[in-house]
């Protein structure tokens, strides 16, 4: 019978001595639930049914959804796209998530050098190396050091995240307000790399009309923001611009969402009221 967890790596010997291990290994990583899998394993979407770059608001709204909520596909002009679609159960609250991306921007006190950040590494425990803030600047960029392909090999390679807001690129004040008020969270940012190479991602994370939260999120490869537009980067390497890729990464954040809800409320139940460097 198929085996529906992934091998996880091992701890270095410093890392797994720390009390929050136990997270890492008593947490065992899924792959992407089964109707999830059927969609990816049919292929990509047809790209008529993408959300276009130059309608990129489209899914912040308070309710209803796109034709196609969970797929990828390359685009006629030569960029990538993805849209996924995961929920959340009411176990894991607002406040738990928005204390966990804090918190995990910090390295553990007896964290030894050179081996990433273990608070990071227990959303993936096969992707994710290192992450936090540039510099100590948060003005500066959260940096990722990640692979994506859930254990395939692939070099790890360094992205920065950019956060920008949406009404500076023309998202209304009135609809914002609209979203704020009804306890929509919005995310908006784009991705650079140690390499060539943009992603554009725009999200919205709403209550679920059957409980709990939905993320619903839209992603454009070889697109970012800057100066209040939406702008084609033409130095994306063709690495990224692949249905492969597309699906690689698509599976990633699959399976990091739905593994955030299995370890996360005993970690903030242990964790949020300890110090920040707490091991």
């Amino acid at each position: 019978m198929e085996k529906y967890t992934y091998d996880l790596p091992e701890l270095t010997p410093g890392e797994a001595a720390l009390p929050i291990a136990k997270y890492y290994y008593n947490y065992p990583l899924h792959k992407p639930n089964p109707l999830f899998q059927q969609i990816l394993d049919l292929g990509p979407m047809d790209p008529k049914d993408a959300q276009p770059v130059s309608d990129p608001f489209r899914h912040m709204r308070k309710e209803g959804y796109d034709k196609v909520e969970y797929g990828y596909c390359m685009l006629p002009d030569g960029t990538g796209y993805m849209a996924t679609y995961s929920t959340l159960p009411e176990s894991v609250t607002p406040q738990m998530r928005m204390w966990y991306v804090r918190w995990m921007n910090i390295h553990s006190k007896h964290l030894p050098e050179g081996v990433g950040n273990i608070r990071y590494k227990l959303w993936n425990q096969v992707d994710h190396i290192d992450h936090g803030l540039v510099d100590g600047d948060k003005s500066k960029g959260i940096y990722t050091l990640e692979t994506l392909d859930m254990g395939r090999g692939s070099e790890a390679i360094r992205s920065v995240r950019h956060d920008f807001d949406i009404r500076d690129y023309g998202f209304p004040e009135e609809k914002y307000r609209e979203l704020m008020d009804a306890g929509i969270g919005v995310t908006a940012c784009w991705e650079s790399f140690d390499c060539p190479g943009s992603h554009l991602v725009l999200s919205v994370t709403r209550p679920c009309p059957l409980g709990g939260v939905e993320l619903i999120v839209r992603e454009w490869i070889g697109w970012k923001a800057a100066s209040g537009k939406f702008v084609r980067d033409l130095d994306t390497p063709d690495f990224m611009l692949n249905e492969q890729y597309l699906k690689d990464v698509m599976i990633h954040n699959t399976v990091e969402q739905q593994h955030l809800g299995t370890f996360l409320p005993a970690l903030y139940a242990e964790y949020s009221g300890k110090e920040k460097d707490a091991d």
